[in-house]
């Protein structure tokens, strides 16, 4: 007798009496409608998604203002808003700089920079942070501010703004 024979002729499991031996008998094992699995599937995936929107939504937000009374500016990598400011000459004026990029913003380090050389003015920004600076507005005329940290710096006319000054 060779192997092969001899294997064959071992016992097999025999369903007993009144079980059925087609397939159309047995029972199969239980899974959820179609339906339902589409339904879950979707709420989700809703769910998932609108949490990615709320995150993006919120990162595009600047900072909330601290001072309603500030004149507020805001800086990014795209430049200053709005790139240009009117005040009145010996007038205090509060200037609230929100920095609307992250530490991961590859020039600088996400930091960014309002400095008036003719004003002697140079106020840094974090990552994502707001502050407010104050100012005596000088003479009349137009002053330059600039952004030196990143982006170009001052020769990036998206980097620079105005500060008029009127009488």
């Amino acid at each position: 007798m060779t192997r092969r024979e001899s294997t064959s002729r071992l016992p097999t499991h025999r369903p007993g009496p009144g079980a059925s031996t087609g397939g159309a008998g047995r029972r199969r094992h239980q899974r959820p409608d179609r339906r339902l699995r589409l339904a879950l599937f979707s709420g989700i995936a809703l769910v998932v998604g609108a949490l990615a929107v709320s995150l993006v939504v919120s990162r595009l937000q600047p900072p909330g203002a601290t001072d309603a009374t500030a004149l507020q500016v805001h800086t990014s990598m795209g430049g200053f808003e709005p790139a240009a400011l009117a005040v009145k000459a010996g007038q205090e004026v509060r200037i609230e700089l929100a920095n609307m990029d992250t530490q991961f913003h590859a020039d600088g380090g996400g930091w960014h920079e309002f400095a008036v050389d003719e004003l002697g003015v140079d106020w840094k920004v974090g990552p994502e942070e707001s502050r407010v600076f104050t100012l005596t507005a000088p003479a009349a005329g137009t002053y330059t501010w600039y952004c030196g940290i990143c982006c170009g710096g001052r020769d990036n006319p998206s980097m620079r703004g105005t500060l008029t000054v009127t009488a």
